[in-house]
């Protein structure tokens, strides 16, 4: 990967899978699948979120970048944070009704999400930060 967009907008793609093979396993109805499924999915936007509310959007701000998206960012990620803990326990409850509402909205939200962050924030980064790329890329690889 040489860019930031580049780099995040595969882990987009990564959350992205996880969050299909989870709404699969759900809406099938075998518990055990959906619970391993979604607890991959939720541990993916976990990581996701960390690497650009720990590191990425910290060094964006320190060298200048715009405070305005990356709080809209940190309220969308709070936002989807939110969706996710309720799809949890529809998952713990065995609904798969409640778990294919939230599905859907949260699906609508990171997609809206990503492609404000693919076309706007991410280039804007890459601009920004590209003295530092290298050393972001092996921080947010770092992250767990």
């Amino acid at each position: 990967m040489n860019t930031i967009a580049e780099f995040m907008s595969t882990d987009h793609r990564a959350c992205d899978q996880a969050f299909v093979t989870a709404e699969q396993a759900a809406l099938t109805g075998s518990l055990s699948e959906a619970e391993i499924a979604f607890a991959t999915f939720r541990q993916s936007m976990q990581r996701h979120f960390r690497m650009e509310e720990e590191i990425l959007f910290p060094a964006l701000l320190d060298a200048g970048g715009p405070g305005g998206p990356v709080q809209v960012m940190r309220m969308e990620h709070e936002q989807m944070n939110e969706l996710i803990e309720l799809m949890a326990a529809a998952i713990a409850n065995n609904n798969a009704q409640d778990y294919s509402g939230l599905s859907e909205t949260l699906l609508i939200v990171m997609q809206q999400h990503n492609l404000k962050e693919e076309q706007i924030l991410y280039p804007i980064a890459d601009r920004i930060l590209a003295a530092e790329l290298e050393t972001l890329f092996s921080r947010m690889q770092a992250i767990q």
